[in-house]
This record gives C-alpha cells, sequence and structure tokens, in this order.
C-alpha cells in the first residue's frame, strides 16, 4: 500500500466511525510509519498500529476492505507484542472521526530494534538505517541507548546488539 492508499484507508475509515457516532484514535507503527510520517519509502504490506475503540475500529476496516478491495488485514495490531510501555507518540493527522497518532522516531528506532528480522527481510534494516540517519546517530552505543530507553537491557537479544554494532560500523565508512 503506498501512501495515498492508506490515508485514503483512513479517511474512510473515519467516515465509517462517524456514521457510528464514534471518534477513534489509532497509533501508527513498522511501514505505515516509515510511509506517513518519514517518508522513508514508498510503500508498505499492511498497517501494524494500536486503536480504540478496537471493535468499531475492526468494523469499519472491514467495510474498507470491502469497498476499497484494500488487502484481507490491511490494518491489524500484531504490533502489540513489541510494544513498551514508554512509548512516546506524535499526532499525525486530525480526521473528524479519527486521530491518528505515529510512534515518536526514537521509539520507533527501538522498536524496529527490537523486531528485526535479520536475514529474512532487509526492510527492517533499511529502516533502522534511515532512522539512524535521521536521528543524527553515529555510535552504536548511542543506538542501543535509545532501545534501552524504551526496553529492558535484559529483553534485548544478542544478535540484535551485532547488527546494531555492523550498521553503525556500516554508517561510519560511508
Amino acid at each position: 500500500m503506498e501512501r495515498k492508499e492508506i490515508e485514503a484507508y483512513l479517511n474512510r475509515l473515519s467516515d465509517l466511525l462517524g456514521r457510528r457516532n464514534t471518534v477513534g484514535e489509532i497509533v501508527l507503527f513498522g511501514g505505515a510509519a516509515m510511509v506517513l510520517a518519514h517518508q522513508a519509502r514508498v510503500s508498505t504490506k499492511d498497517v501494524d498500529a494500536i486503536f480504540v475503540p478496537k471493535a468499531d475500529v475492526y468494523a469499519a476496516a472491514s467495510e474498507v476492505t470491502r469497498e476499497y478491495g484494500a488487502p484481507e488485514g490491511w490494518l491489524n495490531d500484531a504490533v502489540k507484542g513489541f510494544l513498551s510501555d514508554r512509548a512516546e507518540t506524535l499526532p499525525l493527522l486530525d480526521l473528524p472521526h479519527l486521530k491518528v497518532f505515529v510512534a515518536a522516531p526514537e521509539y520507533l528506532l527501538a522498536m524496529k530494534c527490537m523486531s528485526m528480522r535479520i536475514g529474512k527481510d532487509e526492510t527492517d534494516i533499511r529502516d533502522i538505517r534511515f532512522l539512524i540517519r535521521q536521528l543524527g546517530l553515529r555510535r552504536a552505543e548511542a543506538v542501543l541507548e535509545i532501545v534501552e530507553k524504551y526496553y529492558p537491557r535484559n529483553r534485548i537479544q544478542p544478535k540484535t546488539r551485532f547488527a546494531i554494532e555492523e550498521l553503525c560500523q556500516e554508517h561510519e565508512s560511508s
């Protein structure tokens, strides 16, 4: 899904929530945040988010799927397994019946680092590279400090630490 598609889906979601006399809230993470808030890439396969009221938003998202031919599960909350209780968000869109927020760049970087799929999908690595550059980070210690701001040190896997070190070495030499 590209930016215009996601925006159309969110606008329609707002309209459908309005028909239910409901105002929803949604926080975007992952690829949708990279596409909409950071213009870091052109598309994403889905919209990883948390939202309320959950049942109403899911019902409206199903209608969007039918009306627009959006991919099944285009809006999902699978990201909830990577949430931190120290989450930081920023406002992104203020639609009539849907308030859209996005993970703050540091928090998004921490989440991306914690969920990175090494060797399976280079998208995570590209997103992490982008966020490291955007935040002006140079050293692995600085990146890990951000990750530890949101997640306990003992939850950070060794493979994640090694990948961050490698990405920062690569960034220094370029």
